[in-house]
Parts: structure tokens; C-alpha cells; sequence
């Protein structure tokens, strides 16, 4: 009753002119509104910017000052540089970027969040224009990135680092501070409290009589279904039960009742169809005069899942047609796409025309997917599969929704049973008992939809494999470090990371870990310090040998290089350290 008092005054309140003047100061707020949002993501936008423009400056400095303070063996060889830059940089907590080393025009290295493909971000470096220049750099496929480059100054190396674009919403709430926060809060207010009074004042229209006749038609029931409306289509309700009971029959009428009661509300004529009952789907033919499928796809979809949260569901919706048998060619194509469930997962809408893109797709995923999981299981790079696994996971995860590249069935589920094939054949030549290797690919997408699902579950076993053979690798590491002493003191002139990996034939990278696992400092300190040893030992043992000379022997290229590195550990020339052990002695 008081709303009633309060809107009759209101509108008895305002004149037609009144009412037009309130409506112009609604538009003016709104544009004000709008305003002061556009000019705070432009300046969030720049702050962004700005703060990549520091990130790649700092992350430049401290590593050119890391290969400033390293020996002469990382300056012959920059592919070092992934074990002695980039792991020992303090990565800022607040980034949400990547970091990358490159040289001639390769990455070599990457640390961070949001990894992209090390193609792509050489290709996205070499496009750059200056350095400390921040550039957007965007494929179809991806979202937006900032990327920023910056030339070292004491080698040829070029650091790179990017992260997302924030667009929209986040870049807007990155922005807002407290006050801006209040005062577009207070703007909102203001608009939506003028649109509610503007609303109750509007001058209202008499109702007009509406006549509305209702025609029975002549023809028996099951002919008057489908008879003379314009229009023909049909929805696939495709279906999965995430709990372990069986589909109850319960569940599948009140399935039925729901979709029935949307169809009956939007006076739409349907028949429901058990020609294909063995398939964990239901489907309903339609005819209609005008309806918008998409939406009521939408409202089935929400009211489905809220009525059984326990089962997953997708829907299928062929196009509109003219005629029924137009309508059960397009049927026939859907239900045999109906396997498009296991990789894209379920809560999907899906027309028949985005599953016409899918088909028509010739996008490959990755054609050496195989050789690439193998080499990454062979070599124990676990973490570097796990990003690659995780990489294609995030592309197929958003490709439906985005401008592209589709990816057919086909080429998901190649990759798919590939990657599934390599991991359990490694499981198998190494006896590993595990659940994955007594099932095949299909069972595991049937039992959990959706290839982001799937590369989660392929993770999980990699990773119990890694927890669980630590011994192993443990007894490995052991050799390997033997053999890494058994080849410096062979040759401690020549030696160096990269030739004594390929004398292992494993990777430098692999090697340098084990090290520092190992025995807790750098390879290249322990080379250094066992150089430095060896050259005391010659000083005082080989008298006539100059100093000269044994800077040459344990391959010093710069004696300067080696005075100054004998005087930072010993705190005394090499003439000096000689000199008094000598003296020591007689």
C-alpha cells in the first residue's frame, strides 16, 4: 500500500516536461558513468604497462649482474645461461608474467607464470621495435599479451618478458582505489535510484483489447503434432552421471517432465523419440512457429542441472527447417556427434552449426605429440611434460567459445590417445603397476568428460610415477655425479657443463640440477674452486713453472682474469702464495 501512495505521487508529482528533464539528467549521469570507468582502465591499462616497462628493466639488470659475477665458462657457452640465470633470479611475487632469456633468436630459458609456447614468444621478440617499449602481441588462439625486450649490456643475450593483457572487468577493478571505488559507487546509485523513479513515472499508455481465437484442429491428435507451422527442429539432451549409482528411471521422468513443461510453456508442438534409446540421451522433435532455440537451450540447461546437480548435461540443437525430413537429416549428423561430450566436457550449448566449424576444421594440435611426451619422460623433465600437458589443456578449454582455431574430434582425440599411449607403455617398460596401464583411452574419457579432465588425470600418474621412483633416481643422480669428478679431473683445463652433458649424452641443464642438488653449489663454483686448488698446488709443487703458464694449464684464456680470481680465495697473488709457502718449507 505505501509503494502505491509513494508511486501515484510521484507520478501525479511530475509533468511530461519534468519527466523529460529527469530522463536527460539519467543520460548525462550514465555518460559521466561511462566516462570515468573509460578513463580509469586507461589508466590502468598505462599503470600496467609502466609496471612491465620496471619488471623488464630490474629482471635485465640482475641477470646481466649474475653473468658480470659468474666465471669465463658461462661466457662460452650463453645455453648455461638457463641454469645460472634464470634459477637463481628472485621472480617478484606481484607478477603475474614470464620472464625469457634468448639468443639469436631462440629461447634458451623461462621462469613465471603463464607460459606461452617458446615459438611463439621468439617470434613475438623479433616483431619488437625498441627496447623497455611495451607492445601488445595477440594470436587467434590466445588472449592478448604485453611484451616488453631489453638488450643485455654485457653479452648477446635478450631478455623478454610479457603477461596478459588485462581487458574489461579485471583491468577495471586493477584500477579502482578507494575513492574512485566511492565515487563510481555513488554515480551507480545516484543512475539506478533516477531509473527506478523515472520508471514508475512513466506515462502510461491505455490497454489496448486484445482478441485472441483458439482453433481445435480437425486432425486426430498424433497428426496435429506435426502439421502445418513453419518451422522444424530438434534438441539432443545428452546426458552423464557423475555418481556411482546407476541412471534411475525416476531421474530420466523427471528429465522428461521438466523439458515437457518448457516445451508446453512456450506453446511449442514436440514429439519425444525412442528410436535411439540405447544412447544415454533424450531427444525431442519440434514444431513451431517462431521460438529462438538458443534460448530455450539456455533454460533447459540451467533447470535440468538444478533439479539433478549429481548428472552433467549437454544440449544439441539442429538449425530450423521447413520440412521434417530436412530436420531428421540434421539429427542423424548431431547424434553422431554426440562424442564431441568427452572432449569438450558437459554444461555446453551446442548448435549444429558450431559442431559443422568443428568438423570443417583442419587445425592440427601438436603432430609430434608422442615423440615429445616420450623425450620429456625419458629424460625426467617432469616439470617441462606438465607444461606442455597443461599448455594444450588451457587451448582446448577456451577454443569453443573463441574466434578460433577450431580443433575437429579427430585431432583431440589423437592427441589425446597419443599422449594416453606413451605414458603407459613408459609405465609398462619400467614394471610400474598403476591403474593406467589395465584401461584404455576411451574408458577414461567416457568415465570423466572433457579433455582439460583428461590432462589432469595424465598429470596425476606422471606424478605418482615421479613420487614414487625418487630412489631410483636417487641411485641415478649418484652415477652421474662420479662421472661429472671422474671428467673434470681428466681434463680440468677443457672441462666446462656443456661438454661433460654430452659426454654423458644427457642434457646440460639436467646435469647442472643433479649438481646443485647434489652438493648444494653451482657447477661453475665448484669448477672454479677445484681450478683455483689445483693451481696452489702447482705454485708450490712445480717451481719453475711461471705463473703464466699455469694460468694457460687450467685454461684461463686472461691471466688478468686469473690473478684477480687467486686473490679474491686466497687473499694473496699467486706470486705471494708461493713466495711464503716456499718459505714455510725451508
Amino acid at each position: 500500500m505505501l509503494k502505491k501512495i509513494l508511486t501515484d505521487k510521484f507520478t501525479h508529482s511530475l509533468s511530461q516536461k519534468q519527466w523529460k528533464q529527469c530522463a536527460l539528467l539519467l543520460f548525462v549521469l550514465l555518460c559521466i558513468l561511462f566516462l570515468s570507468c573509460y578513463y580509469i582502465l586507461i589508466r590502468s591499462r598505462n599503470a600496467q604497462k609502466n609496471l612491465i616497462s620496471d619488471y623488464t628493466a630490474h629482471y635485465s639488470s640482475a641477470m646481466d649482474q649474475r653473468i658480470l659475477d659468474m666465471e669465463e665458462a658461462l661466457s662460452e657457452d650463453l645455453t648455461m645461461v638457463k641454469d645460472f640465470l634464470i634459477s637463481e633470479t628472485d621472480f617478484s611475487d606481484a607478477s603475474q608474467g614470464t620472464l625469457a632469456v634468448l639468443n639469436k633468436g631462440r629461447v634458451l630459458a623461462a621462469k613465471g607464470h603463464n607460459f606461452l609456447s617458446y615459438s611463439l614468444v621468439a617470434a613475438a621478440a623479433a616483431d619488437s621495435k625498441a627496447a623497455l617499449t611495451v607492445y601488445a602481441y595477440s594470436e587467434p588462439s590466445l588472449p592478448g599479451f604485453y611484451f616488453c625486450i631489453n638488450p643485455s649490456q654485457v653479452s648477446d643475450l635478450i631478455y623478454c618478458y610479457y603477461e596478459p593483457a588485462l581487458t574489461g572487468w579485471p583491468l577495471l577493478q586493477k584500477g579502482l582505489t578507494a575513492g574512485t571505488g566511492c565515487y563510481l559507487a555513488v554515480l551507480l546509485s545516484a543512475a539506478m535510484i533516477l531509473f527506478s523513479l523515472l520508471i514508475a513515472a512513466a506515462p502510461s499508455r491505455p490497454a489496448q483489447e486484445r482478441i485472441v481465437e483458439i482453433t481445435t484442429p480437425d486432425e486426430t491428435e498424433a497428426e496435429a503434432v506435426f502439421g502445418d507451422l513453419p518451422y522444424f527442429s530438434s534438441i539432443i539432451i545428452d546426458y552423464h552421471n557423475t555418481g556411482s549409482t546407476p541412471v534411475s528411471p525416476e531421474i530420466l521422468k523427471l528429465f522428461d517432465q521438466i523439458i515437457s513443461d518448457n516445451l508446453s510453456v512456450n506453446k511449442i508442438l514436440y514429439q519425444f523419440s525412442v528410436r535411439r534409446s540405447n544412447s544415454d540421451c533424450l531427444q525431442y522433435d519440434m514444431n513451431y512457429a517462431n521460438y529462438n532455440l538458443r534460448v530455450l537451450s539456455d533454460s533447459l540447461k540451467m533447470n535440468l542441472f538444478n533439479a539433478a546437480p549429481d548428472y552433467e548435461i549437454n544440449i544439441f540443437y539442429s538449425n530450423a527447417v521447413p520440412t521434417y525430413q530436412e530436420m531428421e537429416k540434421e539429427v542423424l549428423y548431431l547424434h553422431r556427434n554426440l562424442r564431441y561430450s568427452l572432449i569438450l566436457g558437459y554444461d555446453k550449448r551446442l548448435s549444429i552449426e558450431q559442431i559443422r566449424s568443428f568438423e570443417a576444421s583442419t587445425e592440427i594440435l601438436d603432430a609430434n605429440a608422442a615423440s615429445t611426451i616420450q623425450n620429456h619422460l625419458r629424460t625426467r623433465a617432469y616439470e617441462n611434460l606438465y607444461v606442455y600437458l597443461r599448455h594444450y589443456r588451457d587451448i582446448l578449454s577456451r577454443y569453443q567459445r573463441s574466434s578460433g582455431p577450431h580443433y575437429s574430434f579427430a585431432q583431440v582425440y589423437r592427441f589425446a590417445e597419443e599422449a594416453f599411449s606413451v605414458v603407459k607403455l613408459f609405465f609398462q617398460e619400467n614394471s610400474f603397476e598403476h591403474p593406467i596401464t589395465e584401461t584404455t583411452c576411451i574408458t577414461i574419457l567416457r568415465a570423466n568428460p572433457g579433455f582439460h579432465t583428461f590432462c589432469e588425470y595424465l598429470i596425476s600418474c606422471i606424478q605418482t610415477y615421479q613420487r614414487e621412483n625418487q630412489h631410483v633416481l636417487t641411485s641415478r643422480n649418484e652415477e652421474i655425479m662420479n662421472s661429472i669428478y671422474q671428467y673434470i679431473e681428466e681434463d680440468l683445463a677443457g672441462a666446462n657443463l656443456n661438454s661433460i652433458a654430452r659426454k654423458m649424452q644427457i642434457t646440460d641443464s639436467h646435469l647442472s640440477r643433479v649438481f646443485k642438488k647434489n652438493t648444494g653449489s653451482n657447477f661453475s663454483e665448484y669448477l672454479s674452486e677445484r681450478k683455483l686448488e689445483e693451481a696452489a698446488k702447482l705454485l708450490v709443487q712445480e717451481q719453475k713453472l711461471k705463473v703464466a703458464e699455469i694460468s694457460d694449464m687450467l685454461g684461463y684464456g686472461n691471466p688478468t682474469y686469473f690473478l684477480s680470481r687467486f686473490k679474491a680465495k686466497y687473499g694473496v697473488s699467486p706470486s705471494a702464495y708461493r713466495k711464503e709457502h716456499l718459505e714455510e718449507q725451508q
